[in-house]
Formats: structure tokens, C-alpha cells, sequence
């Protein structure tokens, strides 16, 4: 456990004010440019709900939202996950939390005496341009230029650099600079098995390119 959260779980205020720092830093910087657009996505997200559980009932809505999961008299069930969960949902207050920045499978918390949370990936995620000027593919290439957007796209597996060289009919040098251009960007990461080399997306390379959730 690194050091700031064991200060955190201690209750030291420095970590704490630390902590605020950087969640406010965290939201200036990647969500308040887009905060409008992420409010109509939510709006979408709600209205989508309150349709299905209008037409078809909560059971219906909860699955929409969570696919591996099922209402049952009152229990919500959770097959899918490893050992088996149920959530007592009979009249208990029900949180929805769509985001637009989480590609991983939902998250529920559970707590007695407190409203049941969901957490869950919703659509496709926000797109790199919300002006509407051009498509995802255009505003990609023209954050990363051409060769590198096109080598993230590449990476919906994994690849060794010649493989991604090859697929983007450049040299092997041009490719794997590249690839440690994106690799320092965090939106991919490389690992070596004897002389292979192999490239795969980062979950936030995986966001920037548009992968389905």
C-alpha cells in the first residue's frame, strides 16, 4: 500500500488537502472543458432508463445496465461474479452512476444502511470532439498525427512491431518510434519475450482510440 493512503486511512489532513488538490486539479483539467457535454450525456443516460423501466420494467433496466446481473422478488443477482453476489434491493434506494471515462464492467457497493450504488461504463465514452467539428477518426489524427492514430487503431490486439510496421507499410524503426512516443503517452504499453516485441492499448489508450465498453 503506497505511503499517501495508509496517511489517508490514518486521517492526516496534509494527505487529505493533498488528495482535494489533485481531485480538483483532475476535474479543471480533464472534465470542466466538457462538463456541458457530460451533463447531456447523463440527461440521455436517465431518460434511456426511465423509458426501459417504464416499458419493461426495473428488471429490465438494471440488466441494460449491468448484463451479467438479474432482479428476482426483490434480489438483485449477481451470477457472473466469481462466488456469486445478491443485493437486497426490496424497497431500498437505488444510485445510478453512469460515466463516460470507466471502460471496466460495473461496480456496485453495498453498504447497510445506505442506498445501493451502481456504477457502470455507459456509451461509448466521451468524444475527443464535442463541437461536433469532424469525426472521432479526424480528431484523433489531428491530436496525434496520422501514423500514431493509426497504430493505436492497430492495436485493437496486440502487436509486435513488425506486425504493426507491416499493417501501417512503414519501416520497423518508424513504427517502434512511434510506439515509444505513444508508450511515454500512456495509451500503450510494451512488453518483450526473448526477441519479440509486443505492443497492446493501456485502458486510456483504449478510450482515446473509441473501443466499445
Amino acid at each position: 500500500m503506497p505511503p499517501w493512503i495508509r496517511d489517508l486511512h490514518g486521517g492526516d489532513e496534509g494527505a487529505w488537502r493533498r488528495l482535494d488538490h489533485a481531485q480538483g486539479a483532475a476535474y479543471e483539467t480533464v472534465l470542466a472543458p466538457v462538463w456541458p457535454l457530460v451533463q447531456d450525456l447523463h440527461r440521455a443516460e436517465f431518460t434511456r432508463h426511465a423509458l426501459t423501466v417504464a416499458e419493461q420494467g426495473l428488471g429490465a433496466a438494471l440488466t441494460a445496465a449491468a448484463p451479467s446481473s438479474r432482479l428476482r422478488d426483490g434480489m438483485w443477482e449477481w451470477p457472473g461474479v466469481p462466488g456469486g453476489r445478491d443485493v437486497h434491493l426490496d424497497g431500498r434506494e437505488l444510485v445510478l452512476l453512469p460515466t463516460f471515462h470507466w471502460r471496466g464492467g460495473p461496480l456496485v457497493q453495498d453498504l447497510q444502511g445506505r442506498p445501493v450504488v451502481l456504477a457502470y461504463p455507459a456509451g461509448r465514452g466521451l468524444p475527443l470532439a464535442p463541437d461536433g467539428g469532424g469525426t472521432r477518426e479526424e480528431a484523433l489524427t489531428g491530436v496525434l498525427g496520422r501514423t500514431r492514430a493509426e497504430l493505436l487503431r492497430a492495436l485493437d490486439e496486440a502487436r509486435t512491431t513488425t506486425g504493426l510496421a507491416r499493417r501501417l507499410g512503414v519501416s520497423n524503426a518508424t513504427a517502434s518510434a512511434h510506439a515509444q512516443a505513444l508508450r511515454t503517452a500512456g495509451l500503450i504499453t510494451t512488453t518483450r519475450t526473448g526477441r519479440s516485441v509486443h505492443h497492446e492499448r493501456t485502458p486510456l489508450g483504449g478510450l482515446v482510440a473509441g473501443d466499445s465498453p
